[in-house]
């Protein structure tokens, strides 16, 4: 046994991935742990409905950020040269300032006519106010995050989300207390974007240094990298759009109050991804796309992430399906118990999601932009059925919606991560034998555990 513990020790010390892996999930386990701490406080400061406006602000806002950045926020890592990688920044940096005014502007004056949200408690012009602040926060946030990945700086990357979580968090609270509501909830996590953006620029400054170079002007990389703005940027924006309008289904057919529980169960069932999903990305991203401008093969590389991370993810979710609403309530309180009902409706969404999640950028890394446009259509078609259904069958409610959209979603997301592993050359047999025992199976199993504590007295 003694052994076996060192040559694990050896194989972790020797494998850069997966010490990379560790470094940044260690900063994401103690960001959440802080989160952990103070969703307790949080959810018994701010109503429901804070959270159901909170949620169509930043809903809203990754629309607007998936055009302001031209479908271009991943080739930040992809130049062989820093230069390139810092003008790419500064152009992105430049678009989202112009490019997200422009569209708040245009919202503003076509309020009269159609408002993309209503607000339960804020007017509509100092809600776009916000919403500008929060894109150009988390957009700038992002273009610096990227630079810094880029530069393989870890440890800049294990403090980064601590010092944003612990700033959001201590500022929910004291704004919470204040009694400012949603835009206090929304001020938080712009100023923690603030305090995350001076963090990473003092260390890696992609704005510093006057790059003389006619190939990096602005319209060089606009031509260099055209294929980002032909396929990636409509595939964003359908993407999110798609995303979009379930949000916007749920408060005008349910309420905001049913949309903040919505809220709410997002982001508890979106933990797995928050604490692992994303630093495996970021990582596995570059590695990935070194290895492929190398000529290797990366279709075993993703496959090997998917079965070892979603065995951790397996266990949390599954104990959240069957025992959702009585954790809701000893965590948050009373008030969230719905939530924790939509928790078990929602469960294999989620699952999945974390696979995807690890892998994001597929597509990217391999030049299939196309592919991540026509899933996006998919995604878009998805919400447009559930719309229509909305209207169709105005008395459903809000359970078999959920059902409905979790069922789409889910098959949606197997489908194109098992065109990326296929075209690959990943064998068929391989990925629906994983996607059966790790996701199915784990599913139905819950699900059924959950009918039976429930009906069976």
């Amino acid at each position: 046994m003694k052994n076996n513990f060192i040559k694990i020790v050896k194989r972790l010390k020797a494998s850069g991935f997966l010490k990379s892996t560790l470094t940044l999930s260690s900063g994401v386990v103690v960001s959440q742990a802080i989160s952990f701490v103070g969703l307790p406080i949080i959810s018994r400061i701010y109503s429901a409905a804070d959270m159901g406006d909170f949620t169509i602000i930043t809903s809203n806002a990754s629309v607007i950020i998936s055009i302001a950045v031209l479908g271009m926020m991943t080739v930040i890592m992809l130049p062989e040269n820093d230069d390139e990688s810092k003008s790419l920044a500064r152009l992105l940096t430049l678009s989202t300032v112009i490019l997200s005014a422009l569209i708040v502007g245009i919202l503003y004056v076509i309020s009269p006519y159609w408002k993309i949200f209503n607000t339960t408690d804020k007017p509509y012009g100092n809600a776009l106010i916000i919403l500008y602040m929060f894109v150009l926060g988390s957009s700038i946030n992002s273009i610096c995050y990227a630079y810094v990945n880029r530069q393989k700086l870890y440890k800049v990357m294990f403090w980064n989300p601590i010092l944003g979580t612990g700033i959001s968090v201590g500022c929910s609270i004291f704004f919470g207390v204040m009694g400012l509501g949603f835009v206090g909830y929304v001020m938080s996590y712009i100023l923690s974007y603030i305090v995350n953006i001076i963090h990473l620029v003092i260390h890696a400054n992609p704005y510093k240094g006057i790059i003389n170079n006619s190939f990096l002007k602005p319209s060089m990389l606009l031509k260099k990298y055209k294929r980002f703005i032909i396929f990636q940027m409509p595939a964003n924006l359908l993407s999110n759009v798609g995303i979009q309008i379930p949000i916007q289904i749920i408060e005008e057919t349910f309420s905001s109050s049913v949309l903040g529980m919505y809220s709410m169960t997002n982001r508890i069932m979106s933990i797995p991804i928050s604490l692992l999903a994303n630093s495996v990305n970021r990582v596995y991203f570059q590695e990935a796309s070194q290895r492929y401008n190398r000529g290797e093969d990366i279709a075993e590389l993703g496959f090997k992430i998917l079965e070892t991370y979603i065995k951790i993810a397996i266990i949390p979710v599954s104990v959240l399906i069957i025992a959702g609403q009585p954790i809701f309530v000893l965590f948050l309180g009373e008030k969230w118990r719905e939530a924790g009902a939509f928790a078990s409706v929602l469960g294999i969404y989620y699952l999945v999601q974390f696979c995807v999640s690890c892998l994001s950028g597929s597509f990217v890394i391999i030049g299939k932009n196309s592919w991540n446009l026509i899933c996006s259509l998919v995604k878009m078609v998805i919400g447009i059925v559930l719309l229509l259904l909305t209207r169709m069958v105005p008395t459903i409610s809000i359970y078999l919606f959920l059902f409905i959209m979790a069922g789409l979603s889910t098959l949606e997301q197997v489908v194109e991560e098992g065109i990326y592993f296929i075209y690959m050359g990943l064998s068929i047999k391989k990925y629906l034998k994983f996607v059966t025992f790790y996701i199915v199976v784990p599913f139905f199993s819950a699900f059924i555990v959950q009918w039976l504590i429930y009906n069976i007295q």
